[in-house]
């Protein structure tokens, strides 16, 4: 501690100013850990590899190796071992999670996912560099959002797989809100197709007051550019964890291609009830697209109609405001909103009117949502390719889920649970480690070979 906080008084005294300061301390600090871990790793290698030749293997040679983690450069040497009939490894590389030809260390790929899912690739590389002594180009960041979101994909995919209902018990809600809807992507290349359709699902059991605003709760949201592949992900999602043979379930859509009641049905499957809903937001902008041009009054009674849900009152509106349309224009909306309304006139009454009066407050929150996809894959007029879209969406999805984390520490290279070898290899490390009780400060005399009187006494009787 001593040497250390010398050293920090050394840096502040030759410091031009206290930024200069605090650049020179956290590069000190930055050596000083990247050396401690590399000396670890080290210390853990030399343990591994008696444990791996009490099996038979052999080390051939110490190879030099420099990874970037979020402190720094770590660089180490570490041991090829063979054995006969096996394949060559690095036992180190293999239980602390290195994969071959890899710079930088999961954490350090977590972070960068976390945020390049909020900015533009440039403008991650840059926030890295300035907060951490790794630097990377634009490239590299999108590497790693690519690798990310196949490993989010494929954690998905083993979730399903290897789900029990000894892991997870049913759950036996008494209301399940389901809202679906599409988001249109600008897509590059040149085959002609411009725009590619994110399509995205929700599921909430309830809401609940948080301060001012509201927040779902037993929240889970799926997405991606193939519908089918959604639709299979919600489905299994829901299998896997919903009991819905006493569950009332209301969905909620715009009614676009895929998100009739329909599809929500065969979703869906047996349930005690199954009421859907036309999203609110959708029909007051449809109202209002075609009602432009109409009388102000009447366009209001209208909207007042379709609200208390009187399809009478709704039918004698229409025939007065296509009476009074002023040109052919007016008349084609006013015709086109009349069938919109009769088409989707069962879907329009509000929970109440259906008595369900306390499950109204879920609905209507998956157009709110597409916020965190739509200000990073569409603002700007950015554009995406197939793989690093669908990249993108999976990892955003993840953060929404909360499971990010989880679905990158479960790559197979990624060790998450210590090997036995590993295991006894760090408690050998740490025995061979043991802290040292600090001396503090050393007492001493000066030794007088002559008179007290002299000049040597009188000096050790000062000191004394």
């Amino acid at each position: 501690m001593n040497t250390i906080v010398a050293e920090l008084i050394r840096i502040i005294k030759g410091a031009k100013d206290s930024i200069d300061s605090e650049e020179k301390i956290r590069h000190y600090f930055e050596e000083l850990q990247c050396q401690a871990v590399g000396a670890a790793w080290e210390r853990i290698d030399a343990e591994l590899s008696r444990q791996y030749k009490e099996k038979g293997w052999k080390t051939e040679r110490r190879d030099e190796r420099t990874i970037q983690a979020s402190f720094g450069a770590v660089t180490f040497k570490r041991r090829l071992m063979k054995k006969e009939g096996e394949k060559s490894i690095y036992p180190l590389d293999h239980e602390i999670g290195i994969r071959p030809y890899q710079r930088y260390t999961a954490y350090m790929e977590y972070t960068v996912a976390q945020i390049g899912a909020r900015s533009v690739y440039r403008t991650t590389a840059a926030a890295v560099s300035a907060l951490s002594p790794v630097t990377m180009s634009h490239q590299q960041v999108a590497r790693i959002i690519r690798e990310a979101g196949q490993q989010c994909k494929k954690w998905e995919d083993e979730q399903r797989e290897t789900y029990t209902e000894e892991r997870n018990e049913l759950k036996k809600p008494e209301y399940l809100y389901i809202e679906g809807d599409g988001l249109l992507i600008h897509r590059q290349g040149q085959d002609g197709k411009k725009t590619f359709e994110l399509h995205r699902y929700q599921i909430a059991e309830g809401v609940k007051q948080n301060g001012k605003r509201r927040e779902l709760v037993g929240a889970h949201y799926v997405s991606g550019f193939s519908a089918k592949e959604a639709r299979e992900a919600l489905e299994g999602y829901l299998a896997d964890h919903y009991d819905l043979r006493d569950t009332v379930v209301l969905s909620n859509s715009d009614g676009g291609a895929g998100y009739g009641k329909e599809a929500f049905d065969g979703i869906i499957g047996k349930a005690k009830r199954h009421e859907h809903f036309r999203d609110r937001y959708h029909v007051n902008r449809k109202l209002k697209e075609r009602l432009s041009g109409s009388d102000k009054r009447l366009a209001g009674e209208l909207r007042e109609t379709v609200r208390a849900h009187d399809k009478e009152r709704m039918e004698v509106c229409m025939d007065t405001l296509e009476s009074m349309a002023a040109d052919g224009q007016e008349a084609e909306n006013l015709v086109r909103l009349r069938g919109y309304l009769e088409r989707n006139w069962e879907y329009l009454a509000t929970p109440e009117q259906r008595g369900l009066e306390s499950c109204g407050g879920c609905l209507g929150t998956c157009e709110s949502n597409h916020r965190l996809y739509s200000y990073r894959m569409k603002k700007q007029g950015r554009a995406w390719g197939d793989e690093g879209g669908a990249a993108m969406a999976r990892i955003l999805t993840a953060i929404k889920n909360g499971d990010l984390r989880e679905a990158l520490a479960a790559r197979k290279d990624y060790s998450c649970k210590p090997s036995r070898d590993f295991k006894g290899a760090v408690r050998a490390a740490l025995k061979k480690a043991k802290h040292s009780a600090h001396e503090g400060v050393r007492h001493g005399r000066i030794v007088v070979d002559a008179p007290s009187s002299s000049a040597i006494g009188q000096l050790a009787r000062m000191i004394a």
